[in-house]
């Protein structure tokens, strides 16, 4: 232990040095590797997520819509409503002119509400 050099500590320390510098290369690599391979993977997932959320949309309107139509229906029948009811048609009818519903629902709102039954 005596006889260590300065030229061996220096030998030592970049080996060292080039290990390190190697195991960083090959991570890299690694990592460049696994994106490349996984890439296309992500990129089905992602459009069969984006396939979901518009299907959900569509059921979302096609369900608001359900309710508002059956709802303004009752109302043109005569059919008495609670409050309950009638906050709950307007959060929905909100949502569905929000999402941009039909113009024909819009109108039958505005109808019942010259009329004083909303």
């Amino acid at each position: 232990m005596e006889q260590i050099t300065i030229g061996q500590t220096a030998g030592a320390l970049a080996l060292i040095v080039a290990i390190i510098a190697s195991v960083n290369s090959l991570k890299k690599s690694v990592k460049g590797w696994l994106d490349a391979a996984l890439k296309e993977q992500f990129a089905s997932i992602e459009n069969t997520q984006k396939d979901i959320i518009k299907r959900l949309d569509s059921v979302d309107m096609e369900s608001c819509k359900n309710y508002l139509v059956t709802f303004l229906s009752g109302i043109s029948r005569g059919e008495i409503c609670d409050e309950v009811e009638k906050q709950r048609f307007w959060e929905q009818y909100e949502h569905y002119t929000q999402k941009g519903g039909n113009s024909y629902i819009r109108n039958k709102v505005e109808e019942l509400q010259k009329k004083g039954w909303l």
